[in-house]
C-alpha cells in the first residue's frame, strides 16, 4: 500500500513519505475537534476559529507522528542500523529499518526512542497549556492540551507488549537478553501481537455493535494491522534468521543472458527468439556498464514498424524503478529494502565493481528460501558472460 505514498524529501538526513491516507486523518481530526471538542471546551468560540485551531492541531499531532519516528530513526543509527524511510500513513508511521540491531541493548533503546518522544511532546504540551491558560484565549489553550492528551496516549499506546508496536519490540529485547535467543524472543512477540490485535478488533466490533459508537471502527482497523502485521513478521523471522549472513553472490544467477543497449529491439528479439527461455535481460552499455532491465512485454509494447530503428536502452527501465546490490550484500537487506522481483517482469542488478556480476530473479529467491528451508546453503554457479556469443 505504500507503493502510492508522496514523498516529503529529507528530514535530517531520512527519506520522509506519506500515504495518501493522512489526508484523510488529517480532515478526520480536524472535525472531531472543530465540531465536537473545542466548542466544549471554548463555549462561545467563533466557528471559523474552531475550524482553524482544529486544522492546526491536527496537523500539529501529525508532526508529533513524525518526530515520534524520527526518533526511532536516529537512535537506529547511532546503532548503526541504516534508515531507509519513514512513511506516514492513517494508523500512524513506520520507520524502516535497514537490518536488525545487534545486541538486546540496541534493540530496546531504538523500541524506547519513540515513546520517549511522544511522552516527552505530550508532558510539553500540557505543561504549556497550563502556563498559557491565563493569557492565552481558551481555543489555543484546548489545543494545545488536545495535543498533549493525545501524544501521552500515543505513548502508551505503542508501550502495548506485542509486535509491531514499539511494546513489542522492548519486549523482544528483554526476552532476547534473558534468553540469549533472538529467534525465539521475536517469535514471543509475534504472537502477542496477533493476541492483542485480536483484542483490540473485539473491543472494537463491541463498541460498534452494543454502543453504537463508530470509534471502534478505529480499534478494528488497528486490531487487523496488528494481526496481520504479526502474522508476517511471525512467518519471515524464522527465513531471516535461517538465511543468516547468505550474500548475494550466492544466490545470483552469473550467466544471464544480456541484451546490449545498443541493439535495435528487432534485432535483439531475433537473437532472443532462439537463445534459452529469459523473458527478463539485464541491459548494458557498449563498456559493460550495467544501465537497467528489460522485458519482453516491454518491448512487445513497441510499435512494430518503429522496432528497427528504437534502441534496447530507449525501452529499458532504468534509475530507481531497478534494485541495484553489491555483490557482497546480504540476502537480508535485499529483503528488507522490499527488493522482491515478480517472475518473468523484473530482475535484481548484481554488480561488482562498475560491472554487472549477475542478476538475482524470483525463481533465485525462491530456490534460495528452498534450500535454507533444507538446512543447505545456496552457492553460486556458472561464469558471466559480458555479450551475446554474437556480438564477440
Amino acid at each position: 500500500m505504500f507503493r502510492t505514498a508522496i514523498p516529503l524529501g529529507r528530514w535530517a538526513g531520512v527519506a520522509v513519505r506519506a500515504h495518501w491516507s493522512v489526508l484523510v486523518v488529517l480532515l478526520l481530526i480536524t472535525d472531531l475537534l472543530a465540531s465536537a471538542v473545542l466548542p466544549q471546551a471554548a463555549p462561545g468560540a467563533n466557528t471559523p476559529w474552531c475550524w482553524i485551531t482544529g486544522g492546526l492541531t491536527a496537523a500539529g499531532f501529525l508532526a508529533s507522528l513524525l518526530l515520534h519516528e524520527l526518533s526511532h530513526a536516529f537512535v537506529a543509527r547511532h546503532h548503526g542500523v541504516a534508515v531507509k524511510r519513514i512513511t506516514l500513513w492513517m494508523l500512524g508511521g513506520a520507520a524502516e529499518l535497514e537490518g536488525e540491531p545487534a545486541t538486546p541493548k540496541a534493540d530496546l533503546r531504538i523500541a524506547v526512542a519513540g515513546p520517549l518522544a511522544s511522552l516527552l511532546i505530550g508532558g510539553t504540551a500540557l505543561g504549556g497549556a497550563v502556563l498559557a491558560s491565563g493569557t492565552l484565549p481558551p481555543l489555543p489553550v484546548s489545543g494545545l492540551a488536545w495535543l498533549g492528551v493525545s501524544n501521552l496516549l500515543l505513548a502508551a499506546f505503542n508501550l502495548l507488549p506485542g509486535a509491531p508496536l514499539d511494546g513489542g519490540r522492548i519486549l523482544r529485547a528483554i526476552i532476547w537478553r534473558w534468553r540469549g535467543d533472538r529467534a525465539r524472543a521475536g517469535a514471543i512477540a509475534d504472537r502477542s501481537g496477533q493476541v492483542l490485535g485480536a483484542v483490540l478488533a473485539v473491543a472494537g466490533f463491541a463498541q460498534l455493535l452494543l454502543l453504537r459508537q463508530f470509534t471502534g471502527l478505529w480499534l478494528v482497523l488497528l486490531g487487523w494491522f496488528l494481526i496481520f502485521a504479526a502474522q508476517a513478521e511471525f512467518a519471515t523471522g524464522p527465513l531471516r534468521e535461517r538465511l543468516g549472513t547468505l550474500r548475494v553472490g550466492d544466490i545470483m544467477n552469473s550467466s544471464p543472458m544480456i541484451a546490449p543497449g545498443w541493439w535495435t529491439v528487432d534485432a535483439f528479439a531475433e537473437y532472443a527468439a532462439g537463445a534459452g527461455h529469459d523473458r527478463v535481460f539485464p541491459v548494458l552499455s557498449f563498456d559493460g556498464v550495467p544501465l537497467g532491465i528489460v522485458s519482453l512485454g516491454d518491448l512487445a509494447k513497441v510499435p512494430a514498424d518503429a522496432r528497427r530503428a528504437i534502441r534496447v536502452t530507449d525501452v529499458a527501465r532504468k534509475d530507481q524503478a531497478v534494485p541495484v546490490m553489491r555483490v557482497d550484500t546480504e540476502v537480508t537487506v535485499l529483503m528488507e529494502r522490499g527488493h522482491f522481483p515478480r517472475a518473468g517482469r523484473d530482475l535484481v542488478l548484481v554488480t561488482r565493481g562498475s560491472g554487472l556480476a549477475g542478476v538475482v530473479g524470483a525463481d533465485d529467491l525462491a530456490r534460495a528460501f528452498e534450500l535454507t528451508a533444507l538446512d543447505h546453503r545456496p552457492r553460486a554457479t556458472g561464469d558471466h558472460k559480458a555479450f551475446p556469443q554474437s556480438v564477440k
